[in-house]
């Protein structure tokens, strides 16, 4: 064994052999199972870097190790390596620590996270067997490129909120929705103003294309009809009755982002308050449909939290009357929207802060993962099979997997992948290390023999 810096044969003692023992006993047992001795042993002749610091080690002697990152490395822990020999070669160590050669670097990181142990405690393992320059860095790289990892690590992310602007007049922009079903097997259709936020809701016992065209040609007979009309991705709007009736009423149909109802937030807030004054009449033994319409009275004359203008002052220009007398003052419309951008403003300064947003640094040909819905214990919150970004509307991402699936969310569902590009060019050196495996074939013409001649097919 060859230690630095170096001592006699002769000036050997007990306490030196007790030291060597030590250091061969660590040796042997602090390499993980599946690797061995020999193999780094042999890896260390063959790597320069090791070589000539064990050439360093014995000298003494540690000119234009500068020069090298990883040679720089080494010669600042000069006073903690030691060398120990073996039956291959020589090994290297840091203290207790085995030095593993660059071309074992990334296999021992594989073993060290078998069982997919987070950043820190594989960072804890490797640290206490094996030692080599960036080990730090290589293990966050490569732990943070394992896709069941990933996919098995919940993430809440949320993008600063996108506040639509306000329409340029009322009834121009509106919001559609449905609630139910209720235990009488009705259901609600409820359309929202964007502008006024003016409510309309109509009872329905199917949300069907059929039963709904009916009806919404009911409301734009009373309201007029609105230039653009958003929705979700709901069965009775991806039909070509209703792409029909919108051609022909002459109105944009447009669908927000799947699986993200708050992109139709007025419709999705208004509907949690609707349902609650139903269950309220319920428990009072009251027809809840009565109930409803006191509802619908009491909220469309009643200012909005938003724009602090009733949805019936501003639809229809006055204040509805009810059960209280009232006395409402005019408004501009220039206060209106000011008030609106400022509560507006309010509101996301609110959300964003709370909810830590930040904006999807996420772009066109990145590799992801997509949020998955619980199936069972073992489901995991991202659907291990990567996709690719092909398209970015804002928010709303469009990915595509490798067997041409398509999928259309927010960017919140997406977990970005981050491949190394030492991973990369792995996976490269293997596919041009692969054989080719194309068979040959005969351009032989194959003949009958000659006394299967009078054979009669």
């Amino acid at each position: 064994m060859s230690r630095h810096p170096n001592i006699n044969e002769a000036n050997r003692t007990d306490h030196y052999d007790v030291a060597e023992e030590f250091v061969n006993y660590i040796s042997e047992n602090a390499i993980p199972k599946a690797m061995t001795i020999e193999e780094i042993a042999l890896e260390s002749k063959a790597d320069t870097n090791i070589q000539y610091v064990i050439k360093a080690v014995k000298s003494g002697s540690w000119e234009n190790s500068y020069d090298n990152k990883a040679l720089d490395t080494f010669s600042r822990l000069k006073n903690e390596l030691t060398i120990v020999n073996t039956d291959k070669g020589e090994i290297l160590m840091h203290d207790n620590r085995i030095v593993i050669p660059h071309k074992l670097t990334d296999r021992v990181i594989t073993l060290a996270h078998e069982g997919h142990q987070g950043i820190v405690r594989t960072k804890q393992l490797l640290r206490e067997k094996i030692y080599f320059p960036g080990i730090d860095k290589r293990v966050e790289d490569t732990c943070k490129a394992c896709i069941p990892c990933l996919a098995a690590t919940p993430k809440k992310t949320f993008e600063p909120l996108a506040m639509s602007d306000l329409p340029d007049a009322p009834w121009t922009y509106i919001s559609m929705d449905f609630c139910g079903p209720f235990p009488s097997g009705h259901f609600l259709m409820v359309i929202m103003d964007e502008y006024s936020r003016y409510p309309v809701v109509e009872t329905l016992t199917t949300i069907s294309a059929k039963a709904v065209i009916p009806l919404l040609d009911k409301v734009f007979s009373t309201f007029g009809i609105p230039n653009i009309v958003k929705t979700d991705n709901g069965s009775p709007w991806q039909g070509k009755e209703f792409r029909d009736f919108a051609t022909y009423m002459g109105f944009t149909h447009r669908k927000i982002t799947p699986l993200w109802p708050q992109s139709n937030a007025e419709c999705e807030r208004f509907m949690r308050s609707i349902g609650k004054s139903i269950r309220a009449a319920h428990t009072q033994h009251k027809n809840w449909k009565q109930e409803m319409f006191t509802f619908l009275r009491n909220y469309r004359a009643t200012k909005h939290a938003t724009t602090d203008v009733s949805p019936a002052k501003l639809l229809f220009g006055r204040n509805i009357n009810t059960k209280l007398p009232t006395i409402t003052p005019k408004y501009q419309d220039n206060e209106i929207r000011e008030t609106d951008k400022r509560k507006k403003d309010k509101m996301k300064n609110y959300a964003d802060t709370r909810r830590n947003a930040e904006p999807s640094d996420l772009k066109i040909g990145d590799t992801v993962l997509v949020r998955q819905d619980k199936q069972n214990k073992l489901s995991t919150p991202y659907n291990s099979n990567p996709y690719k970004i092909v398209e970015r509307n804002g928010t709303m991402l469009t990915a595509k997997r490798d067997d041409g699936h398509m999928i259309t969310r927010n960017s919140s569902f997406y977990k970005q992948v981050k491949i190394p590009p030492t991973i990369v060019n792995s996976e490269k050196e293997q596919e041009q290390e692969e054989p080719s495996t194309q068979l040959r074939t005969s351009g032989r013409m194959n003949k009958a023999p000659a006394y299967l001649k009078d054979y009669v097919k």
